[in-house]
């Protein structure tokens, strides 16, 4: 450093920055942590235990007390696990379990940090296409980073799907209860089907995605479900056309991956039915930075970095839009509106991670 250099800096901002950096290189290190202990059994073998020992842990989960020692350190450090210096013990208190140890939670993160590895090992595939603007095709994520997606968005489907997002459009939940054909596009795994299967067992619904691994693990699921009879799944590029008329097509969280998102809406907005409707939603972020830098939650930190690590970089791998996850309400309006459709609203639902979007031909 120069005397010039250092009399521009400001040493306030620089601590700042410094802070910044070492909390998020923090953050990466526990990250792996907690993606070791997810896929180990441990926040599960520690959830309701009170207040144990490495060796008591490692006796429960036939694992190495000294690495569990190491571990359970970290994550004291992180604020995941409390420790009594006295005993030195260590327990899960609830609010974290609920987090981190309950699957059926509404904040239950494991399912993120196992996509972390992917994430990272892509991550010089994606420094690559900086330099050519393709992409990373969808193959190069692999059984892992879907299992992981799945984990996470399963509480969201589960806790939000018929409780919140469903009753928000008036007279979608009389019409699936009496029975529906449903389209939900984009699939994945096919979890959202199936909740909305067993909870609407007069209707029938079917789910279209175009990676095949995922396909062929939504049959295994429904078939497992035992609703295989009114579920069933197809590989479809939907931009190419749906097949059949809908009173009922979800969309959720795929619009921003899309490659042809115009040629795919357009699609779906041809297979509604006349008084059918387009259940659809995003992350609940701006199409606009400012706005997004002034969100409490942050939430854009985590959307702008999956979208060039993902979102963007597999549309853009097939010459695809490239819209990138923070799309925001405007820019969906805008998609609509291109597509045909005859009505947009944002569902009036307070949820700080979700937008929800009822669109209508």
């Amino acid at each position: 450093m120069t005397a010039d250099t250092a009399s521009a800096i400001d040493m306030e901002t620089l601590h700042k920055v410094v802070g910044s950096l070492v909390a998020d290189y923090n953050a990466a290190m526990a990250s792996a942590l907690i993606y070791i202990g997810d896929r180990n059994g441990l926040f599960e073998a520690l959830n309701g235990a009170g207040w144990v020992t490495p060796d008591e842990l490692a006796s429960e989960t036939g694992q190495s007390p000294r690495y569990l020692r190491e571990w359970l350190s970290a994550m004291a450090c992180s604020g995941y696990v409390q420790y009594d210096r006295v005993a030195d013990r260590f327990c899960l208190p609830p609010e974290q379990a609920f987090c981190l140890a309950n699957p059926d939670s509404p904040a239950y993160f494991p399912g993120l940090f196992e996509m972390l590895p992917t994430w990272y090992a892509n991550a010089p595939k994606v420094a690559d296409v900086f330099k050519t603007g393709g992409g990373v095709p969808q193959h190069e994520y692999g059984e892992e980073f879907w299992r992981g997606f799945e984990r996470f968005t399963r509480a969201q489907f589960l806790n939000h799907l018929t409780q919140h997002w469903i009753p928000g459009v008036p007279g979608l939940e009389a019409k699936l209860q009496a029975g529906a054909r449903v389209a939900d596009v984009g699939s994945g795994n096919g979890q959202a089907i199936l909740i909305l299967a067993h909870a609407y067992p007069n209707s029938q619904f079917i789910g279209y995605d175009n990676y095949p691994l995922a396909v062929a693990s939504a049959r295994q699921r429904a078939a497992d479900a035992g609703v295989d009879g009114r579920v069933r799944y197809e590989l479809r590029d939907v931009a190419q056309g749906l097949p059949g008329t809908y009173d009922l097509i979800t969309v959720f969280d795929t619009v921003h991956d899309m490659v042809d998102p115009i040629g795919s809406l357009s699609a779906i907005r041809r297979a509604l039915a006349p008084d059918g409707v387009l259940l659809w939603t995003e992350f609940n972020v701006s199409g606009d930075l400012a706005e997004n830098l002034a969100n409490p939650l942050n939430l854009a930190k985590f959307t702008y970095s999956a979208s060039t690590l993902y979102c963007m970089t597999t549309s853009l791998s097939q010459g695809g839009a490239g819209i990138g996850t923070c799309m925001g309400p405007h820019k969906a309006e805008e998609l609509a509106d291109e597509a045909g459709f005859g009505s947009f609203r944002r569902v009036p639902i307070e949820d700080p991670f979700t937008a929800v979007y009822e669109v209508r031909p």
